[in-house]
């Protein structure tokens, strides 16, 4: 499968990566594009990411570039800085033992191309390409298995998984983003290694999710994490066996990329639908999930369930829509999106059918929160200055509901009179 960078790289891009090769190679070093970017160039698509790797040490890299950072200088990367564009450069290296299942005890530099790949987790990503010359390096059979769309590790598959727990998270990810299978050896390492898995890091684990998510097919990565028990290993209070819904699933796939607690609410439903919001909280948060993703899942958990009970009734009515969904939705996000008619098509997922009649609403402009409102709190302390002030939030409330029952009573003068009623049944 010969690459032409000329096609697949963006010019600024290869333009980037020569200079660091030129560099090296002029400096008497050897340079190497690695990793995932050779997997995507070899399949045909655009890399996210460059890597490079070299059998110069990370001070002989750091002496060749302006701008270089120490991301990880004690495993032999640091990261090259040219025109605010970030490239790793990793040092051939071997790890040598991983007694606690994540992270090698020590690495040995001045090593062999060779060597640095055989370290690596899977075939596919085991493939070394030279820049200038063309030359694809693949000593694993990585492109025979991308051709076949399979993952399989280099090696013994239970050894590589037990050098770091974290490569079978990775492996179902791979099978989710990409649409291979794991290899029949390497998906029964998957269960004989758990104890190992169990060490990595809570926020490694929600970050491969988190990627999944960014695939064509996110369920599948839902659907293998349940299938495999991976969930239990970091929630042990969970149910022994998960059976994800399925039609919760195909939502999970069709849902932006942009919000990711529909993504979350959706995944989380599919298997854990009679879960209370608390329960589900402790769920994200123990999972190291940000505090904001936990909110928006939460927002939308509920949504869902609601609306899955609200799906058996007939009627289905404005006032609930606005009250409900809509008047949640501009609270909770209008800071941070631009609520609009695109973004609530983004609801689809949830609402189905019912997302025109959302956005119909939505585009009509009804006062949906107390702030939109033409009567507030100031103008009842000036016309009601003898109405305790803990009878606001009813009093405000209870006008809520009129005007989003009939938003033409949003006027001043209406209001006020619908408070005088309110107010003196109110303190009768």
């Amino acid at each position: 499968m010969p690459i032409d960078p000329q096609i697949l790289i963006p010019k600024n891009n290869l333009n980037h990566l020569l200079q660091i090769d030129s560099a090296l190679k002029g400096a008497g070093f050897e340079c190497f594009l690695v990793g995932g970017s050779v997997r995507d160039l070899v399949m045909g698509k655009i890399p996210k990411e460059y890597d490079l790797t070299t059998n110069a040490e990370p001070k002989q890299v750091k002496r060749l570039f302006r701008t270089v950072i120490d991301t990880g200088i004690e495993h032999g990367t640091v990261t090259v800085v040219l025109d605010k564009v970030h490239y790793e450069v990793t040092t051939y290296r071997i790890d040598k033992d991983y007694t606690d299942g994540r992270r090698p005890d020590h690495v040995e530099f001045g090593t062999t191309l060779s060597e640095d790949l055989k370290r690596r987790d899977f075939t596919m990503n085991a493939l070394a390409f030279d820049l200038t010359t063309g030359l694809l390096v693949d000593e694993h059979s990585g492109q025979k298995d991308i051709q076949e769309r399979t993952i399989r590790t280099i090696g013994n598959p239970i050894k590589r998984f037990s050098e770091d727990g974290l490569r079978p998270i990775r492996a179902l990810r791979f099978a989710s983003t990409l649409d291979f299978e794991i290899e029949l050896e390497t998906k029964k390492a998957i269960h004989e290694t758990k104890q190992i898995t169990k060490k990595i890091s809570l926020e490694r684990f929600q970050d491969e999710i988190l990627k999944s998510f960014l695939g064509q097919n996110p369920s599948r990565m839902i659907q293998l994490l349940a299938e495999e028990g991976i969930f239990q290993i970091f929630l042990p209070s969970l149910p022994s066996e998960l059976n994800p819904q399925k039609n919760i699933l195909e939502k999970l796939n069709q849902t932006s990329k942009e919000i990711i607690g529909l993504q979350l609410a959706l995944a989380f439903y599919s298997f854990l639908a009679d879960t209370t919001s608390k329960e589900l909280e402790t769920i994200l948060r123990t999972l190291k999930f940000s505090g904001q993703n936990t909110k928006d899942c939460l927002l939308f958990f509920d949504f869902i369930c609601k609306w899955e009970s609200i799906l058996k009734e007939t009627n289905i009515n404005e006032f609930s829509l606005k009250k409900e969904y809509l008047a949640p939705v501009k609270r909770h996000f209008q800071t941070r999106f631009k609520i609009d008619r695109e973004f609530i098509l983004k609801l689809t997922p949830i609402f189905g059918e019912t997302t025109t009649q959302l956005v119909q609403i939505w585009e009509e402009e009804p006062p949906l929160l107390l702030t939109d409102m033409k009567l507030n709190g100031n103008h009842l302390t000036e016309s009601f200055p003898d109405l305790a002030k803990t009878h606001y939030g009813t009093v405000l409330n209870h006008l809520l509901d009129l005007v989003l029952h009939s938003p033409k009573e949003n006027e001043y003068s209406r209001l006020l009179r619908h408070s005088a009623q309110f107010i003196s049944n109110l303190i009768k």
